[in-house]
């Protein structure tokens, strides 16, 4: 009589084997299918992109006319599909004393009033703003020069005040003591405002927060003729750029004679501008090339600069007052 070629513990071992080795290729084939998907959904999957909008108008003592350019140009940006809107320093307010003699008997409700406006616009159009204004401490303190972080919900989320103020500036307002920084779609964003541009350390320390993108807002403009503000500051925003690793996002006022116009800086120092004096918005979009495509070029400076222990960020006394200390509160 012939055998049987298994015995029954040998046939058992046998389907047992085969049975882990089909488990196994089905689940081998199940992996390479989950990863050829998801694979093919990242790449049909769009790129997180970020539009910021940086504005230049000729900023002027009449808060109705600032406003006015503003809220226009709020609109403008978010029907381009911007994330975010930038103005310059002191775009509501009008800055003292080219524009408002000084900030005594000054209209702080009809400011509170526009600064509200803007606001609700902000949140009616979905855009984040940058708003260059003035912010009251109390009758007994000069104001702060701030830009105003408002987000799309309507909201004052935060307030950078200018740090370093002229000699000229000292007499109208009270300097700030403190950066801010906030992210947006995964980019980290820093503020400054006009004179802080003359001081290396102001960049430093943002650089040491990991800023991506600087938003840096002047006030150049009223000036008789040329000065060498034409050469200093866009040479300036170059220079901070390349030296931190940034992108620079800088504007003016247009006000006759402006001494340069709104631009932005790649970190290889690359630089464009609108035309000066003419109103308009320049854009760009998020992830950029730090290097630009138009010519050879490069980064360098990749250490950076130690934050010395006993450093001051700003020139002048800073305020204590409730006011000033509460950056989400209204002018």
């Amino acid at each position: 009589m012939k055998k049987n070629v298994f015995q029954t513990p040998d046939l058992i071992n046998y389907l047992t084997a085969a049975m882990n080795r089909a488990v196994l290729l089905l689940s081998i084939i199940s992996l390479l299918i989950f990863v050829s998907v998801n694979i093919a959904v990242g790449q049909n999957k769009p790129k997180v992109t970020l539009k910021v909008a940086t504005c230049q108008f000729p900023v002027s003592g009449n808060i109705k006319s600032n406003s006015s350019y503003i809220k226009k140009f709020i609109k403008e940006a978010a029907l381009n599909k911007a994330d975010i809107v930038h103005f310059s320093e002191a775009a509501l307010c009008g800055y003292p004393p080219k524009d408002v003699p000084s900030f005594e008997n000054f209209n702080w409700d009809e400011l509170r009033a526009e600064t509200f406006s803007i606001i609700s616009l902000a949140e009616k159009y979905n855009i984040w703003v940058i708003l260059g204004s003035a912010h009251y401490i109390s009758e007994n303190e000069k104001p702060l020069n701030c830009l105003y972080i408002i987000s799309n919900e309507g909201k004052i989320v935060d307030r950078y005040d200018k740090s370093m103020l002229t000699t000229g500036d000292l007499k109208y307002y009270t300097p700030g003591d403190h950066i801010v920084t906030i992210e947006l779609k995964g980019f980290k964003f820093g503020f400054l405002i006009c004179y802080d541009s003359c001081f290396p350390e102001m960049y430093n320390i943002y650089r040491h927060q990991q800023v991506q993108i600087m938003f840096h807002s002047f006030y150049n403009a009223h000036h008789k003729d040329k000065t060498i503000l034409d050469e200093i500051i866009p040479a300036e925003i170059r220079v901070r750029a390349s030296d931190n690793l940034m992108w620079v996002i800088a504007n003016n006022s247009t006000g006759h004679y402006s001494s340069w116009p709104a631009c932005i800086a790649r970190p290889d120092g690359s630089l464009e501008s609108l035309e000066r004096e003419v109103p308009g918005i320049l854009y760009r979009e998020f992830p950029d090339a730090k290097i630009t495509e138009k010519f050879p070029s490069w980064t360098h400076n990749n250490k950076m600069m130690k934050l010395p222990d006993l450093e001051i960020y700003h020139n002048g006394i800073p305020s204590k007052h409730p006011r000033a200390v509460d950056t989400k509160s209204m002018p």
